[in-house]
């Protein structure tokens, strides 16, 4: 996400993430494998969302992690912030009408490969989860889950839906199983759709694309889901594929307190010799002219009538500024624009015909195009 120094990716990545997920018009996504340290947040002015993260702790590698990526329009009107459980579970609880409450779960589970003991230990710790959560309030659980259950719906009625995908592995039992016991179904295998529309990641030997993304919620509001495919326009640098959930949720915001902006003064405008005179002169002549109550000499009184002189003579010569939220990603958005659109248009290509050497070379020029573009801005170079 935010890259380390050995990272082959570009820097900020984030910020693509983000700016892909504005296209879309994503309102919360939950991300896998995002490898940041411990838990913390970054907002993304540009593209309005934020990040939330929860991770290993700092003296460890960087390895699996989850967070959430929200707009800020939806953000500023929440109760609570995202709570991290582990470097596998972080979770939210939205507000509803009607006095119900909706809990995410963005998750990344174990692999195929991972000691036993660390599956059974997730699905432990999202099994206590999960029971927490209140019997009105609504589950969404999202993630990458490194499971495949096939389409032995028969077998799994209310848990699996009649249009899975190839076969259930040893993981894809573990998770039919915690869904049996927790009253889930699994929303990706509910909607007749082509397989181009449900696989969400391509296995790097076989080059067979298999379903290990899902939307789990509670039996019962099945009805809430509208559709749940995968995203294919969507390129954000993974080798996984965005799946989009459109859900029916009535959301309650807390009403928004009104506060006092806070200003802030243009001190930069000192380094003028002109102003810096001009600031003198006034705050002398506010000091010289203000006569000090004699019945009162304190120190306090001294104190206040220095204060507000100084204030009142910087509002009045320097006056205020106003906070610009611009970074390097912003002021290059056209640029970038149009880099990740090419990369698009490369990609869909290349996936039309894998076999085609041009079309993987096109892309993968694109690919190189992009990175080298993030990297110059973010060293301070240019091309």
């Amino acid at each position: 996400m935010l890259d380390s120094v050995d990272s082959g990716g570009p820097e900020r990545r984030s910020a693509l993430i983000a700016h892909e997920l504005a296209c879309l018009n994503i309102d919360i996504a939950a991300l896998s494998e995002v490898r940041l340290h411990e838990e913390g947040s970054l907002r993304e002015h540009g593209a309005a969302y934020t990040l939330f993260w929860s991770g290993k702790p700092r003296t460890e590698k960087h390895l699996s992690g989850v967070s959430f990526m929200i707009k800020n329009s939806i953000l500023s009107k929440l109760e609570n912030l995202p709570t991290g459980h582990s470097d596998h579970i972080i979770s939210l609880r939205l507000p509803l009408h009607n006095k119900q409450h909706v809990v995410l779960f963005s998750i990344c589970a174990p692999t195929l490969q991972a000691d036993p003991a660390e599956k059974d230990k997730f699905y432990t710790d999202l099994r206590l989860l999960t029971q927490k959560v209140p019997a009105d309030d609504k589950i969404i659980i999202l993630g990458d889950f490194n499971a495949r259950v096939g389409k032995n719906f028969e077998a799994w009625k209310g848990v699996l839906g009649k249009h899975g995908v190839g076969n259930c592995n040893d993981n894809g039992r573990l998770l039919l199983e915690f869904c049996a016991e927790q009253q889930l179904t699994i929303t990706n295998t509910i909607f007749q759709q082509k397989n181009s529309l449900k696989t969400t990641r391509m296995h790097p030997r076989s080059k067979h694309w298999h379903l290990i993304d899902y939307v789990l919620v509670r039996r019962r509001d099945v009805c809430d889901v509208h559709h749940t495919h995968m995203m294919p326009s969507a390129e954000c640098q993974t080798d996984h594929q965005l799946v989009c959930c459109k859900l029916k949720l009535n959301l309650k915001f807390k009403p928004k307190r009104g506060s006092i902006p806070r200003r802030r003064l243009q001190v930069n405008s000192l380094q003028s010799a002109t102003m810096r005179d001009r600031f003198q002169v006034n705050l002398q002549t506010r000091l010289e002219n203000h006569s000090i109550d004699s019945l009162d000499p304190s120190p306090e009184t001294l104190w206040h009538h220095i204060k507000n002189s100084i204030l009142q003579s910087s509002e009045e010569s320097l006056g205020f500024s106003f906070k610009k939220n611009k970074d390097w990603f912003d002021e290059n958005n056209q640029e970038i624009q149009e880099l990740l659109r090419k990369k698009g248009t490369a990609h869909q290509a290349h996936l039309a015909l894998p076999s085609c050497h041009a079309r993987k070379a096109a892309f993968c020029l694109a690919c190189s195009s992009n990175r080298n573009f993030m990297t110059s801005k973010t060293s301070g170079g240019s091309i």
